[in-house]
């Protein structure tokens, strides 16, 4: 499976809170922050949401992993 790297351009002045809330998902805080994502249609929907403030493309790296699960400490 592909990848995409995100690269947030614009800052987060004046940008409404869900939008900001978006920003935060994908794992952007500071204005040039750049991050490997999935390329999956959840990731393309908030992509395409916030588009305006983002550089994209899609890149031949591997697909990043989701955190694994802890193990409980009572057992």
């Amino acid at each position: 499976m592909a990848a995409i790297k995100v690269t947030l351009k614009h800052g987060l002045a004046g940008i409404p809170a869900s939008q900001r809330a978006v920003v935060t998902g994908l794992g952007l805080k500071k204005s040039n922050s750049t991050k490997v994502l999935p390329d999956n249609p959840c990731t393309m929907g908030m992509i395409r949401k916030v588009g305006y403030l983002l550089a994209w493309e899609r890149v031949d790296a591997p697909a990043p992993q989701g955190r694994k699960t802890r193990k409980s400490k009572g057992a």
